[in-house]
């Protein structure tokens, strides 16, 4: 009965799991199984798979991360609060919330349109868009 359990479950992690859907599959396989230790040698066997990935993938996380998001987004200012040393924490209509982090002035209010695009070593800018000045900013939420 194990082997039942244990050859199909081998095949599909030998497989290579890359997409997040394909491990969630994995995990609820493993949730499936009844016996307490064929359970657990089923999630051993997955955290082994994904502790080769991370090996894989080590050192090129930023590479691997600007390759998937863009250069720049464009969204509209739901919400603009004055917050200490007179910052601004600005949440966007998207549901992201954006803190700034330098201290230039800008006067955007709420339905003002914005552009938040990439800088170096992982800072981030966000300007309006019909220009003017930019401020840099870091993701709070």
């Amino acid at each position: 009965m194990r082997t039942l359990y244990t050859i199909p479950l081998l095949a599909l992690l030998a497989a290579g799991a890359t997409a997040e859907d394909s491990l969630t599959k994995q995990l609820r396989g493993c949730s499936t199984i009844k016996d307490n230790s064929e359970r657990l040698a089923c999630y051993d066997a997955l955290s082994k798979t994904l502790d080769k990935r991370a090996e894989q993938i080590f050192g090129q996380e930023q590479q691997r991360i600007a390759e998937e998001a863009p250069e720049s987004i464009d969204a509209t200012i739901a919400e603009v609060q004055k917050i200490a040393y007179g910052k601004l924490l600005i949440t966007l209509d998207n549901g992201q919330v954006w803190r700034q982090n330098d201290s230039g002035r800008v006067h955007w209010k709420g339905g003002d349109t914005v552009t938040l695009e990439r800088g170096l070593f992982g800072s981030f800018f966000m300007k309006a868009e019909d220009g003017g000045r930019k401020i840099r900013v870091k993701r709070v939420q």
